[in-house]
């Protein structure tokens, strides 16, 4: 109870990410199932860096590079990534609510069964992404580059996607809203099988 109160009064955080595994993020690029909470990961090089299993909520990578990283099975939940370049990163069954990544590259990641709820990915050059089983709950889209990705099986109603670019984008096994459809339309996208426009 005295630490408790003690980390209080001198404001301590008792959810601050684990100093030696921030030393070998930096030094190594792979720390997996590692405790990054809050850690400053920004403007740095991380390409074919692996975090799988790692929690990197809160966690700051603002423009750094993460080319052909590895984050599955991650915790991104709120953290800042804001520019930065995940090129061919691998995303998959990752929690990325409130993921902060306005003007990021995202062309070729997989994120396949990732939680993006309220993620704003804003801006953001997404061409060739996989979101097959990825829960889009209020994702946010708007100006975004998403031509040649893939949604399937994904419920898209509440997906913000004005002004997105959707060239040659396949839909299959999804639900979308009358507006989304017509837009999806106009930008030539590819609405395959089993696409629902309520």
């Amino acid at each position: 109870m005295r630490g408790v109160v003690l980390a209080i009064v001198f404001g301590v955080s008792l959810s601050a990410y684990d100093t030696s595994h921030l030393k070998k993020a930096i030094e190594e690029k792979e720390c997996i199932g590692c405790d990054l909470r809050g850690a400053n990961l920004s403007k740095m090089d991380f390409s074919g860096g692996d975090f799988h299993g790692s929690d990197l909520s809160k966690a700051d990578l603002r423009e750094s590079v993460f080319e052909l990283a590895d984050f599955n099975d991650c915790n991104l939940r709120d953290a800042n990534a804001q520019g930065a370049v995940f090129w061919k990163a691998s995303l998959e069954r990752s929690d990325l609510r409130g993921l902060r990544a306005q003007g990021a590259n995202f062309k070729g990641t997989h994120l396949n069964q990732s939680d993006l709820s309220r993620a704003d990915i804003r801006d953001a050059k997404v061409w060739k992404a996989d979101f097959t089983d990825a829960i889009l709950n209020k994702t946010d889209f708007r100006g975004s580059e998403i031509g040649g990705s893939k949604f399937i099986r994904n419920d898209l109603r509440t997906a913000k996607m004005k002004n997105t670019l959707l060239w040659e984008t396949h839909f299959r096994d999804v639900i979308m809203s009358k507006t989304q459809c017509i837009h999806a339309k106009k930008e030539e996208a590819i609405l395959d099988t089993n696409v629902t426009c309520r």
